[in-house]
């Protein structure tokens, strides 16, 4: 949705027990934003905090982030379970997976559930942004890719309209 100064807004849900990496990761992107060349266009982004699986969740029931950021190691549901769950959900959002302990076997697992990247922690503002950056240009790209196709659709089924009508045309004419 469009913000102030026609910036696009992406929602970003951070998952993570610790009050302190929310705090980070809330600090490291609020005044971040996104220049995508590609489209002319500047993304920011807004921040949203779940301390469990089971509260990202909730929250997802009524809106939908752009971008998860999504701890691995959470009490009650993990990282992966609420990859699971997501995995059945019609939608378009990218997870990042955070992780500590990034085991090759937790990784592909991730993979296979739809995580689209990772950040190990400890990591810096920098390398955050960095996760985000990439994960915004894809989706913006993505969405941009559907609208044209969708476009595309829409005027060759106008065309096939028109056809269709200036075809009839000239048989009702000649009644």
């Amino acid at each position: 949705e469009m913000g102030k100064e026609g910036i696009e807004r992406l929602r970003v849900l951070v998952v993570d027990d610790e009050l302190g990496m929310r705090l980070a990761v809330c600090r490291a992107l609020e005044k971040f934003s996104v220049r995508l060349s590609d489209i002319d266009g500047e993304v920011g982004f807004e921040i949203d905090q779940a301390v469990s699986g089971e509260e990202a969740l909730g929250k997802m029931k009524t809106a939908f982030p752009d971008i998860l950021l999504l701890d691995h190691k959470l009490p009650g549901l993990s990282g992966l379970d609420v990859l699971q769950t997501l995995a059945s959900a019609e939608h378009d959002l990218l997870t990042i997976m955070i992780t500590a302990y990034a085991s090759l076997e937790t990784a592909i697992l991730a993979t296979k559930r739809g995580a689209y990247d990772f950040l190990a922690k400890p990591f810096t503002p920098d390398e955050l942004k960095a996760a985000v950056y990439k994960a915004a240009k894809h989706l913006v790209l993505q969405r941009q890719a559907k609208k044209l196709a969708q476009e595309k659709r829409q005027f060759r089924f106008q065309t096939i309209s028109i056809v269709a009508h200036e075809l009839k045309a000239p048989i009702a004419a000649i009644d």
